[in-house]
C-alpha cells in the first residue's frame, strides 16, 4: 500500500466517522425539539380544554339555576306563538296527505331580571321561555265502494321541547357578565381544575408531575395546587381563564412541569443510547482496522526493505560467479572436459536467471516507493513488440514453437518507457513459452480501437482457471499444483508487468481456460 493510497484511505474513515457522529447527534437533536415540540402541543391543547371545560359547567350551572326559577313560578301569564311555519307534503300512491307546523312559544312569566344581570338595565327585561312546537297531521283519503264517498282517516301528533340552545345564547352575556364580577374562587376550586387536567393529560399520554396555579392580572389567586410556588422550577405554559370581554381582571392558568426535561429525554432515551451504541462500535472497529492497516504497512515495509537489502547483497556473488566462470572458460591452460563445460553452461543459466529474479525485486521495489518513476517518452510500439520477440527468438526456437506477429495498428505511438515496456512483453511471451507442454505457438497481434491500440497475446499453453486468474497480479504468487509445480518463477513476473501498465495508465486483462490457453489483452492510449 502506497502512503498516499494510506493517507486518503485514513482521511476517508476519518471523514466518514465524523460525518457519522454529526448525523447521529443532528438525529438525536431533532427528536429532542420534535418531543418538545409535540409535548408543547399537547399541553396547551390540554390546557384549552380545561378553560373552556370550566367556563361552559360555569354557564350551565347559571342556566340551571334559570330553569330551576322558571320552573318554580308554574304556568305562565300570557303564552304567543311566534315565528310559525307550515308546509304540506302529498303522497300520489299512498293517498297519504302530512300537514307540519312547527312554531316557537313564548311564555312571559312576569318576573323582572334583577339589574346586576343585564348589561342595560333600562330595557326593563323580564323573564321569558321559549318552547319548540312541532305539530304533524297525517290525512289518508279512503275510498268506499259501496257508498261511492271518500272518507279521510286523521291522525294529529303534537310535541311541546324545549330551545335549550337558543335559550343559553339569548342570557348568555347577562350570565358572563354577572360571573364576572364574582372573585375567582368562588367560580371554580382547586379540586376541579386538578381533576380536569389530571383526565386531558392521562387522554394525552402526559405522566410527568406538575403544579398549576391561576393568576389575575399577574398576582397569584387562592386557586392553585398544594406544592405550587411563586417561582416554580421547569417551564411554565400559560393560558387565559375565564376570558370575560366586559371585566378589566385578567385571569391566567399556569401550569409548570418540573420534570418536563427527564420526561422528554425518557421518549428519546433508548434508541439515543442504541444510536450511540452503534456509533461507538463503528468508532473502535474502524480505529482498530486502521491500526492493523498501520500494522501491515509497517510489515510490508518491513518485509521490501529486507528483501530489497537481500536482492542487492545478492547481486555481489552472483557477478563474482559469472567472473569467475568467465576466468574458467577463457583460461586455455584449463583442460575442461565436454560434461565439465556442460556443468558450466548450467551454472551461468541459473546464474542468469538469478540475476534476472533480482533485477525484478528491485525493479518493482523502486515503482512502489515513487508514484510515478518512469521516464516517458513518445515511442513506436511497434519496434517495441519487434526487439522483445528477437530477445526470446533463440528460447522459442528452442523448443520448435514460433511466434505470428499481425501488427496492424494504424497509430502505434504511444507516450511511455521503452525499456519497461520490453521488458513486460518480454515476460508475458517468457510465461507463454514455459506453460506450453507442446510446442509453442503465440498470436501477437495489434490493433487500432477508437484512440487506443490494443494489443493481444494469446498462446495454447495449459491455461488457468477463474481462481488462479484473480490472483495472477499478486507479487510472489504462484499456483503450486496441476501442470506447473516443476516450472521455476518467484511469482514477480506478472506483477511487475500490470505494475507498469498502470503506470502508462493503461488496462491489463486476461482470458484462460484450463487445457486451452491464454490470451493477454493490453491497451494503451495513442498520443
Amino acid at each position: 500500500m502506497s502512503r498516499k493510497f494510506y493517507i486518503s484511505l485514513v482521511a476517508l474513515m476519518s471523514i466518514s466517522l465524523i460525518g457519522i457522529i454529526f448525523l447521529q447527534g443532528y438525529w438525536i437533536y431533532s427528536s429532542w425539539e420534535n418531543k418538545e415540540e409535540e409535548f408543547s402541543l399537547s399541553v396547551n391543547t390540554s390546557l384549552r380544554e380545561v378553560s373552556l371545560e370550566v367556563k361552559n359547567r360555569e354557564l350551565n350551572d347559571y342556566v340551571n339555576a334559570y330553569q330551576m326559577l322558571i320552573d318554580s313560578v308554574g304556568a305562565p301569564n300570557e303564552s304567543n306563538f311566534t315565528d310559525v311555519f307550515l308546509f304540506l307534503d302529498e303522497d300520489q300512491s299512498t293517498n297519504l296527505s302530512t300537514f307540519f307546523a312547527y312554531g316557537i312559544l313564548e311564555e312571559d312569566y312576569n318576573i323582572s331580571i334583577p339589574d346586576n344581570l343585564v348589561s342595560n338595565p333600562e330595557n326593563n327585561q323580564k323573564v321569558k321561555d321559549y318552547k319548540a312546537v312541532k305539530t304533524t297531521i297525517l290525512n289518508k283519503n279512503i275510498f268506499d265502494r259501496r257508498e261511492n264517498t271518500l272518507n279521510s282517516s286523521i291522525s294529529k301528533i303534537k310535541s311541546v321541547q324545549d330551545i335549550d340552545v337558543f335559550k343559553f345564547e339569548k342570557y348568555k352575556s347577562a350570565f358572563e357578565e354577572y360571573a364576572s364580577s364574582l372573585p375567582i374562587h368562588k367560580r371554580t376550586t382547586s379540586r376541579e381544575i386538578q381533576v380536569l387536567l389530571e383526565q386531558s393529560f392521562q387522554e394525552r399520554d402526559i405522566t410527568t408531575p406538575y403544579e398549576f396555579g391561576i393568576y389575575s392580572n399577574g398576582l397569584s389567586t387562592k386557586i392553585k395546587s398544594n406544592n405550587y410556588l411563586e417561582v416554580q422550577s421547569g417551564p411554565k405554559y400559560t393560558i387565559p381563564f375565564f376570558d370575560d370581554q366586559l371585566s378589566n381582571i385578567k385571569y391566567d392558568l399556569v401550569v409548570s412541569f418540573p420534570e418536563k426535561r427527564e420526561y422528554v429525554l425518557s421518549g428519546i432515551i433508548g434508541i439515543a443510547s442504541l444510536s450511540f451504541l452503534l456509533t461507538l462500535v463503528i468508532i473502535i472497529l474502524s480505529t482498530g482496522a486502521l491500526y492493523q492497516i498501520l500494522r501491515q504497512k509497517k510489515l510490508s515495509e518491513i518485509k521490501n526493505d529486507f528483501i530489497n537489502n537481500i536482492s542487492h547483497e545478492f547481486k555481489t556473488p552472483i557477478a563474482t560467479i559469472n567472473l569467475a566462470l568467465d576466468s574458467i572458460s577463457s583460461n586455455e591452460k584449463n583442460n575442461i572436459t565436454e560434461k565439465t563445460n556442460s556443468y558450466l553452461g548450467m551454472i551461468r543459466e541459473e546464474n542468469s536467471r538469478m540475476l534476472s529474479q533480482v533485477e525484478n525485486i528491485l525493479r518493482i521495489s523502486q515503482l512502489e516507493k515513487s508514484s510515478n518513476p518512469l521516464k516517458m517518452d513518445s515511442i513506436d510500439l511497434h519496434e517495441v513488440i519487434e526487439d522483445a520477440t528477437e530477445h526470446v527468438k533463440l528460447l522459442i526456437g528452442s523448443k520448435k514453437g514460433k511466434i505470428n506477429l499481425k501488427l496492424n495498428a494504424i497509430n502505434r505511438y504511444i507516450n511511455g518507457n521503452k525499456n519497461h515496456l520490453e521488458n513486460i512483453i518480454i515476460n508475458i511471451l517468457d510465461n507463454a513459452i514455459k506453460y506450453s507442454k507442446n510446442s509453442p505457438v503465440i498470436n501477437f497481434t495489434s490493433n487500432t480501437v477508437e484512440d487506443k491500440i490494443q494489443l493481444c497475446i494469446e498462446d495454447k499453453g495449459i491455461g488457468m482457471d477463474k481462481s488462479t486468474q484473480k490472483m495472477i497480479f499478486e507479487k510472489f504468487f504462484r499456483e503450486q499444483n496441476g501442470d506447473i509445480h516443476n516450472i521455476k518463477g518467484h511469482g514477480l513476473g506478472l506483477s511487475y508487468v500490470k505494475k507498469i501498465v498502470d503506470f502508462h495508465n493503461g488496462i491489463i486483462k486476461v482470458d484462460s481456460e484450463k487445457g486451452v490457453g491464454t490470451k493477454f489483452s493490453i491497451e494503451f492510449k495513442n498520443i
